[in-house]
């Protein structure tokens, strides 16, 4: 395929090659990369510098292809990458199959790191035939290792997502058909697993909303909202996990066998129901106003006297309506971010280095503009504090 395009050089025709086969691009686009000079040079210099290791290939939108010697921090599309085995010039003769390290790079390497995890590293390693002239030690060794690396890789896929994922223990998939003898080993692995569980689940069950504000930021409301729907979600995944049929059959042996630790999963399962309760319930009352806020935004600041009333009302229907979010822990993070938001908007309205440019009589009315806007502001709360109108009997 490569062959076709005459490119002359046996090293950029291997290249042009793999690139063709695995981005599953036409001949054409690969032409388009190599016929720019600068691209040519990057691939000459990469060839001849033996200190040059690395080489990647990135597509874009659109079908074009990019080269660079650096590893991309953030890829929205698929790559491919050439690393030389040894700090070597690449010439003609080289037999570039056996130099060069070479391969795919996926927009989501995590998820790619946990496909080869799973399909390829752990049913090597834990197939008893390949490693039948090992010590028994070592066979185990290996697998409770490979076992950890599985888990670890499961877990940051999770947290890369937003989402928090519970590994198994190993032997979970012999839970309904473990024998007298085997049943004193997977009790003890599923212990293990219910105190790793515990941490996963503390964290965040932990986390607040208020943490940025605690932490010197100065955080919208957006912030807010994305924060308890995110946790309502997480908290659904946690939940879905925790209700599956192979979990349950963990939870009965425990019961079964009297472990010290089902007092402790049940604990865990209860707080879990409790906290996605009170985030959906918050979740739910919050969303109205996503799209108050999104106006707030978009709208100029001397309109905000027309979108603030509206915006003090959804609160304190969320006050009288919402059985979690009723607290002046909670409401006064929402507020503060609110004050957040008019302070940026009267920011970007009163421009520092604008507003001496202009004439004196345009920038006094500007500045008692937005002066009215914030008196308007306090006036509505304070206004709202005391309204028992939203209060349900």
């Amino acid at each position: 395929m490569a062959a076709d395009l005459e490119l002359n050089d046996t090293r950029v025709e291997f290249i042009a090659d793999y690139v063709i086969k695995t981005m599953k691009i036409k001949p054409d686009r690969f032409m388009k990369l190599y016929n720019v000079e600068d691209n040519k040079i990057l691939f000459m210099d990469w060839f001849e510098r033996p200190e040059l290791a690395n080489l990647i290939i990135i597509g874009n939108p659109g079908g074009t292809l990019t080269i660079q010697y650096e590893w991309p921090t953030q890829l929205k599309h698929k790559a491919c990458y050439f690393i030389k085995r040894n700090k070597e010039s690449v010439t003609k003769e080289t037999k570039l199959r056996q130099s060069l390290v070479f391969g795919d790079l996926s927009y989501s390497p995590v998820d790619q790191l946990s496909a080869f995890v799973d399909e390829v590293l752990v049913p090597l390693l834990t197939n008893e035939r390949n490693h039948d002239q090992w010590p028994q030690v070592v066979s185990q060794d290996v697998q409770r290792h490979v076992h950890n690396l599985k888990s670890s890789v499961y877990v940051v896929s999770g947290q890369v997502k937003g989402r928090t994922l519970l590994p198994l223990p190993v032997g979970a998939e012999r839970v309904e058909a473990t024998h007298r003898e085997e049943t004193k080993a997977l009790v003890h692995s599923i212990e293990s697993v219910i105190i790793d569980w515990s941490h996963q689940i503390r964290d965040v069950l932990k986390r607040d909303s208020s943490q940025p504000l605690l932490e010197g930021h100065n955080p919208t409301p957006e912030v807010e909202l994305d924060f308890w729907k995110a946790k309502a979600a997480n908290l659904e995944c946690i939940f879905d996990q925790l209700r599956e049929p192979k979990v349950r059959k963990m939870a009965e042996l425990l019961e079964k066998t009297k472990s010290s630790y089902f007092p402790s999963f049940k604990n865990i399962f209860r707080d879990v129901v409790t906290a996605l309760q009170e985030a959906q319930d918050i979740n739910m009352h919050l969303k109205p106003m996503r799209n108050q806020l999104d106006d707030m935004e978009q709208a100029d600041f001397v309109d905000l006297k027309n979108l603030l009333p509206p915006l003090f009302h959804t609160i304190c229907l969320v006050w009288s309506h919402s059985k979690y979010y009723n607290t002046p822990s909670r409401i006064i993070v929402l507020l503060q971010e609110i004050c957040n938001l008019i302070i940026n908007m009267a920011k970007n309205y009163l421009e520092p280095t604008e507003i001496f440019k202009g004439e004196v009589e345009e920038t006094i009315d500007k500045v008692k503009e937005a002066y009215n806007i914030l008196v308007l502001f306090r006036e509505l709360y304070d206004e709202h504090k005391g309204m028992t109108l939203y209060i349900i009997h």
